[in-house]
């Protein structure tokens, strides 16, 4: 069988969410396949090192990569199954088509995507909900989310978790770092400035707030207010992450809205203590170990830091209860489960 890949996510140098999922589990994959005899052709925007370049398909194409690039190179040779790791699937695929769909952020925070993106995302996300084969969702809620918007017949989605990063840095006891830590873009759709008004209300003066990510949608708003105990870092690669995360008092995970939540599996591994929006799809990962606050209210976000500060026992115990969490996000099965669905699901 010929297993075809969009990996045009792959391998980019400061890469978020969909890129880290598009690394992860698209090398493991390729093992999988290869392992059980099959033929694997990888769609690329640029050579990578990591695989044969004979199993490697450049599209050279800066606009429509996908509608017009990717869909001429299926029509010309058709492969016999398509995985896309974001959510666009291409006007021209073979009859097995199945396609992971991160979230449907733009339709519960439109404010945060333009409107050509708003109508893109729209667009793309209603065909692949007509025409993929399979759709894999990351959690119970953006499968949920896909059948309450865009009725999604249910059998035609399938909840496959993320794993962890494998250079996270394996857990540690519990350090006095002097600093909070915030992973992730920069931008409104993370809730930066409420947690960097909750945070400039208490007197922690012996504290640090640190926002490590590249800039996003309001990132200029949210950099604005200068305070001498908040830092920006800017893009951090995984090895500076690992630091940070090592070396952290605790984790500020606050966002509006997510998907899945991949920083808080991260922040687990590390062997810090998370504090997180009480929305689903965090509760989702982080089961009783995380402390919750309503991400809409500054004040609940200020008393959820200061008794995470003041309370030892309970970080300890929120310490230990994320190490069990971990057991249950493994990119090896993540990516056995969808290997399974591209060879065997489908027939």
């Amino acid at each position: 069988m010929l297993i075809a890949i969009d990996a045009s996510r792959y391998g980019h140098e400061q890469s978020t969410g969909v890129e880290k999922y598009s690394y992860e589990i698209i090398r493991r994959i390729y093992k999988l396949a290869k392992k059980d005899g099959h033929n694997v052709r990888l769609y690329v925007r640029e050579f990578s090192d990591d695989f044969p370049k004979t199993d490697q398909v450049l599209i050279k194409r800066k606009r429509l990569w996908t509608l017009v690039g990717l869909s001429w190179e299926i029509f010309k040779h058709k492969p016999d199954v398509l995985f896309v790791p974001s959510h666009v699937l291409p006007l021209i695929r073979p009859k097995k088509s199945v396609m992971m769909i991160h979230d449907i952020a733009f339709e519960r925070y439109p404010e945060v995507y333009t409107w050509k993106q708003r109508k893109y995302l729209r667009w793309s996300t209603k065909y692949a909900v007509k025409y993929a084969t399979k759709i894999i969702a990351p959690s119970k809620f953006t499968a949920n989310e896909l059948r309450s918007v865009y009725s999604c017949p249910k059998e035609k989605i399938e909840v496959i978790h993320h794993g962890v990063n494998e250079n996270a840095v394996p857990g540690r006891h519990i350090d006095d770092g002097k600093y909070l830590l915030f992973i992730g873009r920069i931008e409104n759709k993370k809730n930066l400035m409420r947690l960097i008004n909750a945070f400039s209300s208490l007197p922690l003066y012996d504290f640090k707030l640190v926002l490590a990510g590249k800039d996003g949608d309001g990132a200029g708003k949210i950099k604005k207010p200068s305070h001498e105990r908040v830092i920006f870092t800017g893009y951090v690669d995984e090895n500076k992450k690992a630091t940070l995360l090592k070396n952290a008092y605790m984790f500020c995970f606050v966002s509006l809205y997510e998907g899945f939540g991949m920083p808080v599996l991260e922040a687990f591994k590390a062997g810090v203590p998370v504090l997180a929006s009480n929305i689903e799809p965090l509760r989702e990962v982080g089961g009783a170990a995380c402390y919750y606050v309503d991400p809409k209210s500054e004040e609940d976000i200020a008393i959820g830091i200061s008794e995470m500060i003041r309370d030892l026992p309970m970080r300890e115990r929120m310490v230990g209860m994320g190490y069990e969490r971990l057991s249950g996000f493994d990119w090896e099965k993540s990516a056995e489960k969808t290997f399974q669905i591209l060879c065997n699901r489908l027939e």
